[in-house]
């Protein structure tokens, strides 16, 4: 569910909003360049999308979804006449070796591959990874290895016993929950994650909407953080154009947003309406 929350709503959902009247999005620069910068854009997303910002969109939660998977995502740059595409790597068996990559295959795809290595130079290769902001790639890969590390439904044994129909004595389930809850909100506290859980028994209203708040921003950094990243790309490729992302709330807004309503400036429904995609 973490990963999956990260990067839902990181952008309006087909490139629209009714929140955030003053979205827009733009690809800045003249021709052959702008149509040039549309299509590798396009490359990232996953959908065929006619316009600009539903295909924007698309891209960035891509991208989102795979550094939420790995905390980096990998893509070759592959150069076909006058033609470029973005082709997607898995980070699994990806070495960096001075300014090559090398990609091990598995014994399996031997046969079909016809090698059992591939080599890149790390000029045809486009890495993102997670900001250093949100822990950087080894911080945010420390934070799904902590999650996995517990179940929410219970320990193994506690899981198989009921599989057979057996009681468990001396095991108190709801202490292990409570436990487990202050545990999954410590190692996901730089993101503010509720674990999509908005009751509030356990804490104030006050801090159901702060926590809703610091996950935005950590949101909002990552969204910041992409744009920034395929601007970069575009950079890289020599294309001069850049892609423009307004109207949505910054992470620097959702941290004055935080603080007017500490203050008691902002009502709860104004703050849900204001980060609202």
């Amino acid at each position: 569910m973490f990963t999956e929350d990260i990067h839902l709503a990181i952008m309006p959902i087909g490139g629209r909003t009714d929140k955030q009247k003053e979205f827009f999005v733009e690809f800045q620069g003249d021709a052959p360049d702008y149509e040039r910068a549309k299509e590798i854009v396009g490359e990232l997303g996953e959908f065929d999308r006619y316009d600009t910002a539903g295909m924007v969109c698309d891209a960035i939660d891509s991208i989102a979804r795979h550094l939420a998977w790995e905390g980096q995502a990998l893509f070759e740059i592959i150069y076909d006449e006058e033609q470029i595409y973005l082709n997607g790597l898995t980070t699994k068996n990806i070495f960096r070796v001075f300014n090559w990559y090398l990609q091990l295959i598995p014994p399996s795809d031997w046969e079909l591959w016809k090698r059992k290595m591939s080599l890149v130079t790390k000029k045809k290769i486009w890495k993102v990874q997670m900001p250093h902001e949100l822990g950087g790639v080894w911080g945010y890969k420390k934070v799904l290895r902590k999650l996995r590390k517990y179940n929410h439904l219970g320990p193994g044994f506690y899981r198989r016993d009921l599989e057979r129909g057996t009681t468990v004595n001396g095991f108190d389930f709801l202490r292990y929950v409570r436990d487990s809850e202050i545990y999954f909100n410590s190692v996901t506290k730089a993101w503010g994650w509720n674990r999509r859980d908005w009751s509030q028994d356990k804490c104030t209203e006050f801090y159901t909407f702060h926590r809703m708040l610091s996950f935005k921003h950590a949101q909002a950094l990552l969204r910041e953080h992409i744009i920034r990243e395929i601007n970069r790309l575009l950079q890289k490729l020599e294309i001069k154009c850049k892609l423009v992302v307004a109207g949505l709330p910054t992470s620097n807004d959702i941290l004055k947003i935080k603080t007017e309503m500490q203050r008691g400036e902002l009502s709860f429904a104004e703050v849900t309406d204001k980060v609202a995609m």
